[in-house]
């Protein structure tokens, strides 16, 4: 409030009286700023702390070194020098002998006898243990013609054949090698109940050779040999008992070494 006759002292009271309003609204201004300045000064004090923290454990921490791949393990392994569980009764031409273990705990046994071309060949493969996934006949025939390298270029309708193991399925294919095709007689047969099978061919250079007679003959001949488990003896033993009368020691030899007749 002016005094009446003091102008100075008007004029410095007005002054101090209006010091206190402009510090009253530079204040909010002057604590924004300091709150903000201390808030960027402790990030950056944590933000160097956590980079030294960082740093601190990749120096004691071992290098780590990069990802190995590793391939899984094979599914089929093979069973070198283990006896033969199989053989072919009269079996005149040198027979080849492959084993190999699925991981499933099944086991293949391959016989081979002669060569693929020749008049005396056949390929016969044994499965004992947990059955396989149901394929057709045609299937189960290009799979096992393609790892014995070969192909199937012409395939008959399929029949069923009676065999002491029971009726077996059988088909008149030509099989394909690189340089050479053969006739030949594919076969199947499973029991999935005594986990049991058997598929492959018996081959000629002239397919009518091979009558289901001479087919059913050398089915017949596959016998298990010492090394085969008992519930396996159990089933040949078995088998035996359904052998064909017609089967006898001389046709089985002749039912496996199929020869061409002579030429006039």
């Amino acid at each position: 409030m002016a005094r009446a006759g003091y102008p100075a002292w008007d004029e410095d009271e007005a002054y101090f009286d209006e010091r206190p309003v402009r510090h009253a609204r530079r204040k909010p201004v002057r604590w924004f700023r300091t709150t903000l300045t201390s808030a960027l000064m402790i990030a950056g004090l944590v933000y160097f702390a956590l980079q030294k923290e960082d740093e601190a454990i990749e120096a004691a921490s071992p290098t780590a070194s990069p990802p190995v791949l590793i391939a899984p393990a094979p599914v089929w392994t093979p069973l070198a020098g283990t006896p033969a569980l199989y053989a072919i009764e009269g079996a005149a031409a040198p027979m080849g002998i492959e084993a190999r273990r699925h991981t499933s705990g099944a086991r293949e046994d391959t016989l081979i006898l002669g060569r693929f071309g020749t008049a005396r060949h056949a390929r016969l493969t044994l499965i004992q243990g947990p059955p396989e996934p149901g394929r057709s006949f045609f299937v189960d025939i290009v799979r096992r013609a393609a790892e014995a390298g070969l192909a199937v270029s012409r395939n008959a309708q399929g029949r069923m054949l009676a065999t002491k193991f029971g009726p077996a399925e059988v088909a008149a294919v030509t099989l394909a090698g690189r340089t050479v095709e053969q006739e030949c007689q594919a076969f199947r047969f499973a029991d999935r109940d005594a986990g049991f099978g058997f598929q492959g061919w018996l081959c000629d250079p002239q397919a009518a050779l091979i009558d289901d007679a001479q087919l059913a003959c050398f089915i017949d001949a596959i016998t298990v040999t010492g090394a085969g488990s008992p519930s396996l003896k159990a089933l040949f033993a078995r088998a035996e008992k359904s052998r064909a009368e017609n089967c006898g020691p001389g046709a089985r030899t002749a039912s496996i070494d199929v020869r061409p007749p002579p030429r006039p």
